[in-house]
């Protein structure tokens, strides 16, 4: 690019005239659209003063808390806002160098976030007047994007500051020059000029550009302004084409929102600079654009939950970008962009920076992909933002070390990570972790070839002092075995022994101690001493050890291996004498613990009573209700858990009872009140810590706007225990109430089934503050229908209550009891009372009322339902009657089976509680399947029922089975549903835009399978509802091979934050660990064939079920159904 085009250009890069123009750019960007913030700032109080006096106090004796710096920081601004805002303020802010140096004190010890560092370039550049100060935005600019690399954010605001000063220099004679003198003389405007040229606004954002180009949402922001800025350029100097052509060739592999947009404008491009090569260059690069689109759209998905960020809750955000990371890390190794994959963690971090484990496992992933330099500079970028984490000091220390860096260097790490005491936030194991990579670096140094003598003195002492300070806390005694290997190299056997006996005091319960003892022996002792067999005795010696048994055999073999003949009889003798000892001594745990038990079982049998409410017509909480038995499906294992039952336990020891509770939120959930407003959930988490592990956490604000209210659930009833023990600790200026949420969740059921969280919340907003709806997941039972409404307090919920019993609709009575999931009830209701009677094969044009008069004369007849068939008005051919008495159903079932009602003869049993269930419901179910119908008859044609057509209405000819691309063409597959939405709520959706013949719900594949009866309806339904919002998501519509490819959602059970490397928040681990996943096969038989290959699916009518609605073999099944265009959906829509 030239410098003489910069008069071409003025007008396209200018972003205003003066500092008051960028300022209000930078400000709209920084508040995120908050305009009270910028508008209506609150002027500081006394109170306020006083705060900020005390602040100050605290940061100076106390200069690493987090929460003090933010809070000065805040308070100082919105003074400076303020006097911004008052015309009557003349003069600058008087504390606006407290404010600035609030800032560097708290970048030395924390980062800064996107908005902070927004906030502060803002108020920069609405104070600053001369060249030195115009200079000082800049460099904090750079700054600001060198700590936030990924923030498109922070390179905008820095590129079109850029810009406005370029834009100032350069208008010589227009009324921006009068401004300009005002603050700047004659001679800073040259060097204004001088310093922010076109060079260096076009350089901007060419190193924005490439920040940010796999920002998959917002990279388009930087380059598309990039490209404008080369193309302008292009007209006064044309050698560039290629340059520009190359820069569209590598924009276009790169997936983005707006990459049709770009294919498009690069069309444009051509078709002015290069027409003669149009199509060639086109059809070239149309290559590269649908490998970059079809990326794009895998990942569609995904971005389109991101999107809403600010809209849902931190649970949903934390899941979506759980689930976003998992399924980019976990592509196969010839799909995997390692790039995309750096820069959505990069991209997560802006959302979750102070979440430890996010950069941990961003770190590891690096580490994986052997990306070299990068994870050095990751490293320190984690360690400044997390610095309670002694996973990522620890990784960090080994960085250094594998780098060669020099001993200073890797002393100065592990003092900054010990020092400053944000270590002890993580707790022991954190500071174990980095001494533990210390004590490893100054051991392989001490014996490096060319260490010295001081290396070794340095080594020894490092070591001692650490097992001095945290060794003897740590169970694993982990820097004891690294202090015994150090001895042990330096041939001091005699100190390494008096180590192995000093933790004999601590460890010498535990067999795995004298084992590793013992071998240490037999490798390092003395040969004309028996050092390894003392130990073994020394253990059998203890009554208390936990495995005698494993001992006393090594001890037998170890013997027989280096004993003489009088070893061997003594050690003969004497294990049999201890094998008895340790047999009565198991025996006598064995009663202990079966007396424990059933203690423990009286105690909850007395304390569970039984419901005694007779009127109750719902079953417990934990069963489906009676209105769905006739549509429910059987229950399943999946095939993961068949596959992990059969997978042997490793451990030696058998698992805890704890270890296989049941989940049990209402009793081990706390609520926590008072909390200062907006308080981080890390901190809270932090706050916790110490009472064990926490399995959810929501943040809701209070009424008042004031304070916020938190629910913490935990992993057992004794953490909520301890957690009691923080009620009205003080919390930044809080006194905090901390009370069990025991009796504060209801269970709501016997709803209408198109009901959503907004008609629960609905339902019951009068009773409380409501914290949290969960509705079931439908994946292994499609037809369950309750929810769990969890409430700010006890009382809350119990007041919901009132409302069981109440009628809704006219149908369904509600059912709103306190959760309490350890009191187990005998199912109750008429189906399992034995009052309900079951009939098949009634008459279509048969109605309840025909039904109520043949069957009221046996008795008090409380309910007659018939399921509504696909039509208003109509019946599937079977329905139910409620008796009042169990006698009164055994008369009428006596006295009306096999007679005649209308045209048709009825079948009549006792309804059974457990019925066969169908995976799919049929809008109109022309073809049923009867009692006495076989699997494997008739194969080769369609199955017609013997008692006559479903429908009366339906000829012979409409029951022949349709072809398969008849179906395709009007079968539409839903993708990105919520396994908690129901196939009511679907066919509430789509039965507006014409009858539907089939809806089945896919779980397993995020979706459903929706089957109109004419194209033109699919067509119409497709334009409507694509993109459409439900429960959360934003579906999308395609075909039914766009369904089969979408992989189960994996959700997350305790998201980002467990201890054992998995992700919490609501965010699965990022990768799941999978069993058995090879298919197996057996010699001489032929390996069964993936979906889409011929023989695939099975024909309809063999002995396997199949669950996909559409059953093809053959040669049609190697036809891949092709994606629908909107094109293709237009031309459903016009079909006739």
């Amino acid at each position: 690019m030239t410098g003489g085009d910069g008069d071409d250009i003025v007008a396209a890069v200018a972003v205003g005239d003066d500092i008051g123009a960028a300022y209000e750019t930078v400000m709209e960007d920084a508040s995120d659209g908050d305009e009270n913030e910028v508008a209506a700032p609150v002027p500081l109080s006394e109170e306020d003063y006083t705060r900020i006096a005390d602040l100050l106090s605290s940061i100076t004796n106390r200069p690493y808390q987090y929460e003090s710096h933010v809070e000065y920081i805040s308070l100082l601004r919105r003074g400076f806002l303020a006097h911004r805002a008052d015309p009557r303020e003349v003069g600058p802010y008087p504390l606006i160098k407290d404010l600035r140096k609030a800032r560097e004190d708290m970048i030395e010890r924390f980062p800064l976030n996107e908005t902070m560092w927004a906030e502060w370039i803002a108020d920069e550049i609405s104070t600053c007047g001369g060249l030195e100060e115009r200079l000082g935005v800049m460099e904090l600019c750079a700054k600001a994007v060198e700590e936030e690399s990924a923030s498109v954010k922070l390179w905008k605001t820095y590129a079109e500051y850029i810009e406005s000063q370029y834009s100032l220099g350069r208008d010589g004679d227009s009324a921006g020059k009068g401004k300009a003198k005002k603050v700047l003389s004659e001679e800073e405007e040259i060097t204004l000029r001088e310093c922010f040229t076109l060079e260096l606004v076009v350089e901007t954002y060419r190193l924005g550009s490439l920040a940010t180009k796999d920002n998959v949402a917002e990279s388009h922001v930087l380059w598309n302004k990039y490209r404008d800025l080369m193309i302008m350029d292009l007209e006064a100097n044309s050698t560039q084409v290629e340059f520009i052509r190359n820069l569209y060739a590598a924009r276009l592999q790169t997936p983005h929102t707006t990459i049709g947009d770009t294919f498009s404008e690069f069309s444009t491009f051509i078709t002015r600079y290069d027409n003669a090569n149009y199509e060639s260059v086109m059809v070239s690069t149309n290559k590269l654009y649908a490998a970059a689109l079809s990326k794009y759209n895998e990942r569609s998905i995904y971005e389109d939950r991101l999107a809403k960020h600010g809209q849902v809750s931190l649970a949903e955000e934390w899941n979506a970008w759980a689930e976003y990371l998992e399924w980019e890390t976990s592509q196969p190794k010839k799909k995997l962009d390692v790039d995309m994959a750096c820069a959505l963690y990069e991209r997560c971090l802006l959302c979750f920076g102070e979440q430890a484990r996010v950069w941990e496992e961003y770190v590891f992933f690096a580490l994986e992909k052997s990306l070299g330099p990068r994870v050095k500079a990751l490293l320190k970028r984690a360690t400044r933002h997390c610095p309670w984490s002694g996973t990522l000091w620890a990784q960090y220390i080994i960085a250094l070390e594998r780098a060669y860096r020099p001993f200073e260097e890797v002393s100065e790490i592990k003092h900054r990570a010990t020092t400053t005491g944000m270590l002890d936030l993580g707790g022991l194991e954190e500071v174990l972790k980095v001494n533990i990579a210390w004590c490893g670096f100054l051991k392989r140094r001490a014996f490096e070839h060319d260490a010295g003598e001081d290396d070794f003195d340095m080594a020894e002492m490092g070591i001692s002092e650490a097992v001095t300070e945290t060794g003897k806390k740590d169970p694993e005694y982990r820097l004891q075995r690294i202090h015994i290997n150090f001895c042990t190299l330096a041939k001091k056997i005699d100190s390494a022994r008096e180590i192995w006996k000093e933790l004999a005091k601590t460890q010498g319960n535990s067999y795995e101690y004298w084992l590793r003892y013992y071998h240490w022996e037999l490798s390092h002792g003395p040969k004309d001493k028996d050092y390894a067999g003392l130990a073994l005795k020394a253990a059998l010696r203890r009554y208390t050890l936990d495995w005698p048994e494993k001992i006393l055999e090594t001890w037998k073999n170890h013997v027989e291996d280096f004993g003489n003949v009088e070893d061997v009889e003594y050690a003969t003798v004497r294990c049999r004498k201890l094998s008895k000892e340790i047999l009565e001594r198991r025996a006598q745990e064995a009663q202990a613990a079966a007396l424990q038990q059933q203690a423990m079982k009286d105690q909850q049998q007395e304390a569970d009573t039984p419901q005694t409410d007779g009127s109750a017509r719902a079953s417990s909480k934990r069963r489906r209700s009676v209105a769905e038995a006739d549509d429910s499906q059987p229950k399943k294992k999946s095939k993961a858990v068949e596959t992990l039952a059969s997978v042997k336990p490793t451990s030696p020891s058998p698992p805890s009872a704890s270890s296989v509770a049941k989940r049990d939120r209402e009793n081990t959930t706390v609520i926590v009140k008072n909390l200062p407003l907006n308080y981080p959930e890390v901190r809270i988490r932090q706050f916790f810590r110490d009472c064990g592990t926490i399995n959810s956490l929501k943040l809701i604000v209070e009424k008042d706007g004031k304070t916020s209210t938190a629910t913490v659930e935990f992993e057992n009833r004794e953490d909520v225990l301890t957690a009691q023990t923080k009620n009205l600790k003080i919390v930044d200026g809080h006194s905090i109430e901390v009370q069990v949420g025991t009796g504060s969740t209801l269970y709501v059921t016997n709803f209408p089934p198109t009901a959503d969280e907004a008609y629960i919340k609905d339902l019951f907003k009068d009773c409380g503050e409501i914290v949290d709806i969960r509705f079931p997941s439908l994946k292994y039972n499609t037809h369950r229908r309750f929810c769990y409404v969890q409430f700010a307090s006890s009382d809350e919920a119990q007041k919901a209550t009132s409302l069981h019993g109440k009628q809704l609709g006219g149908k369904e009575t509600l059912v709103a009891k306190i959760s309490a999931p350890d009191r187990k009830h005998e199912r109750s209701g008429a189906v399992y009372e034995g009052r309900e009677v079951y009939i098949r094969n009634i008459d279509f044009q048969a109605h309840d009322n025909d039904v109520q008069e043949l069957f009221q004369k046996y008795g008090t007849i409380e309910k007659v339902r018939l399921p509504p068939g696909p039509k208003k008005g109509t019946h599937k051919g079977y329905g139910f009657v409620t008796f009042s008495k169990k006698e009164e159903a055994l008369v009428a079932v006596e006295g009306t089976n096999n007679i005649q009602l209308k045209s048709r003869t009825l079948i009549v049993s006792i309804a059974d509680p457990n019925p066969s269930k169908q995976k799919t419901t049929n809008a109109n179910p022309s073809i049923e399947k009867t009692a006495d119908s076989t699997p494997g008859r008739n194969m080769d044609r369609p199955r017609q029922n013997p008692l006559g057509p479903a429908n009366p209405a339906t000829s012979p000819q409409q029951l022949s089975a349709p072809a398969f691309s008849d179906i395709k063409k009007k079968t539409l597959g839903i993708m990105n549903l919520s396994d908690t939405v129901n196939d009511t709520k679907i066919r509430q959706m789509f039965e507006k835009y014409g009858p539907l013949r089939k809806v089945t719900l896919r779980p397993d594949h995020q979706g459903a399978i929706v089957e109109y009866e004419s194209v033109a309806d699919a067509g119409k339904a497709t334009l409507a509802l694509d993109g459409f919002e439900l429960a959360g998501r934003k579906i999308k519509i395609g075909g039914l091979a766009d369904l089969m490819r979408q992989s189960p959602e994996r959700k997350v059970a305790k998201g980002f934050l467990t201890n054992n490397g998995g992700i919490k928040g609501g965010v699965v681990a990022f990768k799941p660990s999978q069993v058995g996943t090879g298919a197996g096969g057996v010699k001489g038989q032929k390996r069964r064939a993936g979906l889409g290959f011929p023989g695939a699916v099975r024909k309809e009518g063999t002995d396997g079920k199949s669950e996909d609605t559409v059953m093809v073999d053959g040669p049609q099944a190697k036809e891949v159904p092709k994606t629908k265009s909107n094109a293709d959906f237009k031309a459903m829509f016009l079909q006739k």
